[in-house]
């Protein structure tokens, strides 16, 4: 059979909302979604050789990288591989000698490694482990909070980060932030308001952006969207300015709208009027990470489809991909935004029903969201797409969105 590797990427917050790093899981064995690799050679050929040759330094953007390892792992030479400014060792309960332990993690913090215990229970014994520790996680999923809470308390006199896991949505993200100080850190993939707003409208200018979206889509003629620019100056300015800017790299000054259209063409115009309708809403910091969620979901789907799809199908795998959030990011519903967008049926029908050309494609991405390996398999399978392949397109993603923002 195969190897394969799989990576999930879980964020982790400050109560600000504002990502510190994340939590990277590599995976081979399907049966095995919640415990760390636990073997040295499942940790050093998945961890050491999907670190290098996957790329993953890029896609952490400087930000910390929470990695399983199993406890032999601990003592191998492969951690020399992995740079221990942004590493944070995540530790697993199991039959350990702690004398031992200590002395290993002693060696490994000389190197500058950073540690964290998940989901032990506090005892004396214990305590010269946490006090080696730099964060300690606990599942809010797999234990009550009473116990969590209790478990917090006989350590929150040490300098140790208290992370809390597998939070279910935005409501309960607050309630936990209320807990200060029992809780610094907080792990979600999910940090949409608590529900969508049936009523709610939408403003006029994000009503603009989206009719010119539709004429774009319809691939209208250029004097006709251009003749819908000319009503809204703001929105001509600036995709003047950004045409114009450094980093696009023009050869010369584009100073019309319709220099403009014909230049870039509607493949590049719908692309950037759909980024602007998430540009136009008001969204709090942990729905900053939805937008780039939805990103890397477009840009994962797109490259999903250059397997055997068309040039077309990709663009429109790409629309599926960004505008699956967008009732979470706007706080209205998605039969009621999608309504307002010229999409084709085979977009429509992925986003509201799962079903048809596209749908195996969003949920192959949202696999990776939920760290579920075996489904992701299935998929694969029924694509006919190599899941080794699957995750370099998720790597790349990832990086795409980062070099966006």
């Amino acid at each position: 059979m195969n190897e394969f590797i799989f990576i999930s990427r879980q964020p982790i917050f400050d109560a600000s909302e504002k990502i510190i790093g994340y939590q990277l899981l590599f995976l081979e064995d399907p049966s095995n979604q919640e415990s760390p690799p636990n073997t040295l050679r499942s940790s050093a050929r998945l961890i050491a050789n999907t670190y290098n040759n996957f790329g993953i330094r890029q896609v952490l953007s400087n930000k910390l990288a929470f990695i399983p390892v199993s406890i032999d792992a601990l003592v191998s030479d492969f951690l020399d591989l992995l740079p221990p400014d942004n590493i944070v060792l995540e530790i697993y309960p199991s039959n350990i000698r702690i004398t031992e332990l200590l002395a290993t993690l002693k060696n490994l913090k000389e190197k500058k490694y950073r540690f964290s215990l998940h989901n032990f229970s506090f005892s004396p014994e214990l305590l010269p482990l946490f006090k080696m520790a730099s964060y300690a996680s606990y599942d809010i999923q797999n234990n009550s909070l009473e116990t969590i809470s209790r478990e917090i308390r006989q350590i929150q006199h040490l300098p140790i980060q208290r992370i809390i896991r597998n939070i279910q949505g935005y409501q309960e993200f607050k309630e936990l932030h209320e807990k200060e100080p029992l809780f610094n850190l907080f792990q979600s993939t999910n940090l949409a308001p608590p529900e969508t707003q049936t009523m709610k409208r939408m403003d006029p200018s994000t009503m603009r952006i989206m009719q010119l979206f539709n004429l774009v889509m319809s691939e209208a003629e250029f004097n006709v969207i251009e003749e819908s620019f000319k009503h809204d100056v703001a929105l001509c300015y600036s995709l003047l300015c950004y045409l114009n800017s450094a980093g696009f790299g023009m050869p010369y000054k584009v100073e019309s709208i319709r220099s403009a259209l014909m230049m870039m063409g509607y493949d590049f115009l719908w692309r950037w009027l759909s980024l602007l309708i998430f540009a136009g809403t008001d969204i709090h910091a942990g729905q900053r990470v939805l937008l780039n969620t939805a990103l890397i979901r477009g840009r994962m789907m797109e490259l999903l489809g250059q397997h055997s799809l068309t040039k077309k199908d990709g663009d429109r795998l790409f629309i599926t991909g960004v505008f699956s959030m967008i009732d979470a990011l706007t706080g209205i519903p998605l039969e009621q935004v999608l309504a307002n967008l010229n999409l084709p049926e085979d977009v429509t029908q992925a986003l509201l029903t799962n079903q048809g050309t596209y749908a195996p494609y969003l949920a192959l991405v949202l696999c990776f969201e939920k760290n579920d390996i075996q489904t992701a398999k299935t998929l694969c399978n029924t694509l006919a797409i190599n899941l080794n392949e699957v995750t370099a397109h998720h790597l790349a993603a990832i990086e795409w969105a980062r070099k966006l923002s």
